[in-house]
């Protein structure tokens, strides 16, 4: 809890230092939110997955700050217990380019992400449904995400978009891709 308030604190700190030079008149700012797939380097399921995305952007000038949320959960019906779950908050700076109907960003920073893990096999009933049972262990631990944004501006207000993410941290590094709707002054 400490290194999420220190993350958050420093965020804040570093987006306060650049407050004189954000114009809301001028620069582009919206929410995302959107679903896809994530695979780990484990490969947890051989199942899709879907992740629920969420972020708040800013876009001034052609350097961009983003705060994202995401939640990967496996989807496996009859498949092990427990269902491995991750949940990430992350701060982004990056750089991109914006042209009237299409825009493009890369961005980087640090994050925190924590879940469900499976730990030690526990035992097998036999059944045909849920048949593998294994401890469930939590985890928290920093991390790296990294983001590459392209996003359809059809209209001033909203837009659509894919984003390729990744996740570097110490317990289950992951990547993957949402499909997004955006909502806000992207023009």
């Amino acid at each position: 809890m400490r290194l999420l308030s220190t993350l958050i604190g420093l965020s804040t700190f570093y987006l306060t230092g650049f407050s004189q030079v954000i114009d809301f008149k001028n620069d582009k700012y919206w929410v995302d939110a959107g679903f896809g797939s994530f695979i780990t380097i484990n490969n947890i399921s051989g199942l899709p997955v879907f992740p629920q995305y969420l972020s708040i952007n800013l876009f001034n000038d052609s350097t961009f700050y983003k705060i994202s949320f995401l939640r990967n959960e496996e989807w496996d019906l009859f498949g092990d217990n427990p269902n491995e779950e991750y949940y990430s908050v992350g701060v982004l700076l990056g750089k991109g380019s914006s042209r009237k109907y299409l825009q493009f960003q890369f961005s980087c920073g640090l994050g925190i992400t924590g879940g469900i893990k499976r730990g030690d096999f526990l035992y097998n009933n036999g059944d045909w449904f849920r048949s593998d049972y294994y401890e469930r262990d939590k985890f928290i631990t920093p991390s790296i995400p990294v983001e590459i944004d392209l996003l359809f501006k059809p209209i001033k207000y909203a837009g659509i978009g894919v984003t390729l993410f990744g996740n570097l941290n110490f317990v289950r590094p992951y990547c993957g891709f949402a499909v997004k709707l955006s909502m806000g002054k992207l023009r």
